[in-house]
């Protein structure tokens, strides 16, 4: 009984256990423990069991409850259009990770659309996910870049992130907590809950390494190379028109906007085999340095985040040593400019398509 009551007062606790896409608050340093305030080494050895057997329960048979405990406290949003691309998304990306790493088939995801109006997206313990209804206008329902926000957050699940968060920055806090004040383990979930708010869970190391799998991850699903520099050019374009709730204020040890934006350009370039680039300061395409393109704005869209997108599905072209030749260039009954079978982008807003086009033959 002790232990079941204990249980769902952490899967009650947990629910706001979360590593977000964007990141936390800066917190004050975590202070060591005074043993003579918490009791014997032994007895700390025996919480820390204790929280151990809590997460595991939490991680697997425990999941599907603690999923409800979640949709409880964020409320699910019906909205179709959301639902349907997450549900697409989640599909093909847990489809291609499978491919390479089979564990996925053993605890596939559970995720939903909240209500949250904030840009946010997190994946908990027990491959549990959620997508705030607040990312997908400020995307603009954008499917390739909101794939690569649901492939960052896949690549903290199969790292278990959420946990190695808990364990390495929530024990030192929980135990201080729970014997300066007399407590036991029965006060666990209370104190997850209290400490939630301010505890630092997510790493920079933690961060990089779900950047690095959601490329891997939104790429072999099939996605735009560029989604994910474009997702940030957007990021930085609409920053102050998005309703982040504080979240998205990036601290000292934390990859910055702009850093991520490079990171993913960087990849653009050599997934192309170091044949594709993209100016950050202009947005102009480049093919082997010589310049192809430079977009312009357009309605809901930067000139620099269509930058990357186009300059995504070029990288896709010289992928794999790829040798596209000037037979290869065509415009298709869309009015979309192709090498071979790969879109490269769309020239209904573009004022010189058939220059853009001799451009990219004499480029090749």
């Amino acid at each position: 009984m002790f232990i079941h009551r204990t249980k769902r007062t952490l899967l009650a606790a947990a629910a706001v256990l979360s590593l977000s896409f964007c990141t936390m608050a800066e917190t004050s340093p975590v202070q060591a423990i005074d043993i003579g305030t918490i009791g014997t080494i032994a007895q700390a050895g025996a919480y820390y069991a204790q929280l151990n057997q809590q997460l595991n329960y939490l991680d697997n048979e425990g999941r599907d409850d603690y999923m409800k405990q979640i949709k409880a406290k964020y409320g699910v949003n019906t909205d179709y259009q959301a639902n349907a691309m997450t549900e697409r998304v989640m599909t093909r990306l847990s489809n291609a990770i499978a491919k390479t790493d089979p564990s996925i088939l053993k605890k596939p995801y559970n995720y939903f659309v909240n209500n949250d109006m904030s840009f946010n997206a997190f994946c908990t313990i027990g491959h549990n996910m959620s997508v705030n209804i607040g990312l997908f206008e400020p995307l603009n329902y954008n499917e390739n870049e909101v794939a690569f926000v649901l492939a960052h957050e896949m690549g903290h699940g199969q790292k278990n992130h959420a946990i190695s968060g808990v364990k390495k920055r929530m024990p030192l806090d929980l135990l201080a907590a729970i014997y300066g004040s007399g407590g036991g383990a029965a006060q666990l979930g209370a104190a997850i809950l209290d400490q939630i708010g301010s505890a630092k869970l997510v790493t920079k190391p933690m961060e990089k390494e779900a950047d690095a799998l959601g490329f891997q991850y939104a790429v072999a699903a099939g996605y735009n190379v560029g989604g994910g520099a474009a997702l940030w050019q957007r990021f930085l374009d609409k920053e102050k028109d998005v309703q982040t709730s504080g979240i998205m204020e990036l601290f000292n040890d934390h990859p910055t906007t702009v850093s991520r934006r490079d990171t993913y350009s960087a990849d653009i370039t050599k997934w192309s085999n170091n044949v594709v680039a993209v100016n950050k300061d202009t947005g102009m395409i480049t093919i082997r340095k010589k310049d192809f393109y430079q977009p312009q704005d357009i309605p809901n869209m930067s000139g620099k985040e269509r930058a990357y997108l186009i300059a995504g599905n070029l990288s896709a072209v010289y992928h794999n040593n790829g040798k596209p030749s000037v037979s290869d260039v065509h415009v298709d009954g869309n009015n979309i400019l192709c090498v071979g079978q790969q879109q490269i982008m769309d020239l209904s807003p573009v004022k010189n398509p058939e220059e853009v086009t001799s451009t990219l033959k004499k480029l090749l």
